[in-house]
């Protein structure tokens, strides 16, 4: 007798259990999240806060992994989706082409934003090897390369929020001299050997180029917004003017330190001399510790009376909201 109560009283506790579960259509229950739905920010970098007023709409991609099920942690090949995240300050929602969504059964998906998208930039679009989960870009000096790393959820743990991190350095110039009129015009300046070729591994957490450049991958490229600049003149005691110039590049090889510096050719009207004549010049430069990735260098170079080009300094700044204004993104 006493035995059947027992059963009676878990019976009606089951029951019970189950009925608070159904109230409110379900609410209660642990159900499964099918749409996969982001919130993305801009500018988070592993060295710090960099401007997040990406004003703009941004085409972005996400290359999708998803769990086989034949054992946990094993992952099929990689599909790349478009997607948009919309344009504003902070975190702003992804919008995918395709709509995603996570397995019915919970299996686990990763996700890996990155920019440029496909179709997005002409000459440097990125070039995906889903069987490799590697990624190509082709640097081009203007174009910014970021990426979220590696997010991994299922419908029981959705991902909410990632963040995309610039991959480049940014690299301005501020040309000056104390007799302009002997060196005349800056009719273009030039990164000597840059290895544009670069590679972005999906699985990584924490996102970063590797450089994958030959002798084909290398090229000069020029400075951006600085091409036929009369050289501003600066005498003793007065501010130097704003920078005239800028580029993005990667950090590897060619990191900026003593051993391995960066190369400018410059080309003038002048000789330095007062002599009509286009002159090109070379100029190398480094920064302690090397350059930085997310971060602006900004380099003086001095345009002496004695037809040198000298390094005046090297400063590390944040790439600040203002200057994103002036880069396509």
């Amino acid at each position: 007798m006493k035995m059947d109560k027992l059963i009676f009283i878990v019976f009606m506790i089951v029951l019970w259990d189950l009925t608070a579960c159904s109230d409110d259509g379900g609410s209660n229950r642990l159900l499964p999240e099918r749409t996969v739905s982001l919130q993305s920010a801009i500018g988070q970098s592993t060295r710090g806060v960099i401007g997040s007023d990406y004003e703009q709409d941004l085409a972005v991609c996400f290359a999708r992994q998803d769990e086989t099920g034949e054992s946990p942690g094993q992952y099929g090949t990689w599909s790349v989706h478009r997607a948009t995240r919309i344009g504003g300050k902070g975190s702003r929602p992804i919008v995918f082409v395709q709509p995603q969504s996570y397995p019915e059964d919970g299996r686990r998906i990763r996700l890996h934003g990155y920019y440029p998208g496909k179709g997005e930039q002409q000459g440097v679009d990125p070039v995906v090897d889903s069987g490799t989960g590697k990624v190509t870009f082709t640097v081009d000096g203007t174009t910014d390369i970021m990426s979220t790393g590696i997010l991994t959820a299922s419908g029981y743990a959705p991902a909410q929020t990632c963040t995309f991190r610039h991959l480049l350095t940014q690299i301005r110039l501020v040309c000056y001299s104390d007799r302009a009129d002997e060196w005349g015009t800056i009719t273009k300046v030039e990164v000597v050997d840059v290895h544009a070729r670069q590679e972005l591994d999906l699985i990584q957490e924490t996102p970063r180029l590797n450089d994958i450049s030959s002798d084909d991958g290398r090229k000069n490229i020029p400075v951006q917004d600085i091409t036929n600049l009369p050289i501003p003149e600066v005498t003793v005691g007065e501010d130097l003017p704003e920078p005239q110039g800028y580029l993005l590049l990667p950090v590897s090889p060619v990191n900026g330190t003593a051993e391995h510096p960066l190369y400018l050719r410059i080309t003038t009207t002048k000789d330095g001399k007062g002599t009509e004549h286009e002159t090109v010049s070379e100029v190398s430069f480094s920064v302690e510790g090397g350059f930085r990735t997310g971060k602006s260098h900004v380099v003086t170079l001095f345009f002496t009376a004695k037809s040198r080009i000298e390094t005046t300094s090297v400063s590390v700044e944040a790439w600040t909201d203002h200057e994103q204004d002036i880069i396509p993104i």
